[in-house]
């Protein structure tokens, strides 16, 4: 079985994960990397990503890999916030409750239409597993998506749609607990039709006049 770190003595604790990858290296060299590794998500369960993996995707050698990350958990995490970076791109029409649809909507396409549920499934395992890499993902992927959501909602109440005495943080949470409990646990779809109902639901809740689900 594959080490998740670089195994060559004298080298940096892998496990000190204070940065996303090592400084020095070569810029193009860094971006194939994250490409060829990128490029596997919609082919392999996260198990399966290994350094290995990667170099063969990429033509690379597994030292030059470990030249710009000191483990596979912190190669895949920036990729995979690369990726969803350019995914998800925050929406910002106006109205809020049709920015929060859309925003949901680009979720539950990455998870299940992009081939990303197992990655991001085995990164969550890992933040739980080992706590210096879970503050990492927690301080880089799980903020920037928990800002997205905010800022939403937070317009929506300087606007008038969602209420004043609403906790956005409890909110956020109540969204996300209903995503990841299908992800972890219950392992059901996460998809359109899904989202939709946790929307409609989420809305009445938020919303200062609840609205009634569309279509019905």
């Amino acid at each position: 079985m594959e080490s998740d770190h670089r195994p060559a003595a004298g080298q940096a604790n892998p496990s000190d994960h204070t940065s996303m990858r090592r400084s020095g290296g070569n810029e193009s060299t860094r971006r194939k990397i994250l490409a060829a590794t990128v490029s596997l998500f919609d082919r392999l369960d996260y198990g399966s990503i290994t350094v290995d993996a990667v170099a063969r995707a990429a033509g690379l050698s597994r030292a030059t890999i470990y030249r710009h990350w000191p483990s596979r958990q912190l190669l895949v995490l920036e990729a995979y916030t690369a990726r969803i970076s350019d995914l998800l791109a925050p929406p910002d029409t106006g109205d809020a409750i049709d920015d929060l649809r859309t925003s949901l909507a680009q979720l539950a396409f990455c998870l299940d239409f992009g081939g990303a549920a197992s990655t991001v499934s085995g990164i969550i395992v890992e933040a739980i597993a080992d706590p210096e890499f879970g503050r990492l993902y927690r301080r880089i992927m799980l903020r920037e998506r928990r800002e997205v959501f905010g800022s939403i909602l937070a317009r929506g109440q300087k606007g008038g749609q969602v209420r004043h005495d609403i906790d956005l943080d409890v909110a956020i949470d109540a969204i996300y607990g209903a995503v990841h409990h299908r992800l972890l646990v219950s392992r059901q779809v996460i998809d359109g039709p899904f989202m939709k109902a946790l929307v409609d639901i989420t809305i009445n809740g938020l919303a200062v006049h609840p609205t009634s689900p569309r279509g019905a």
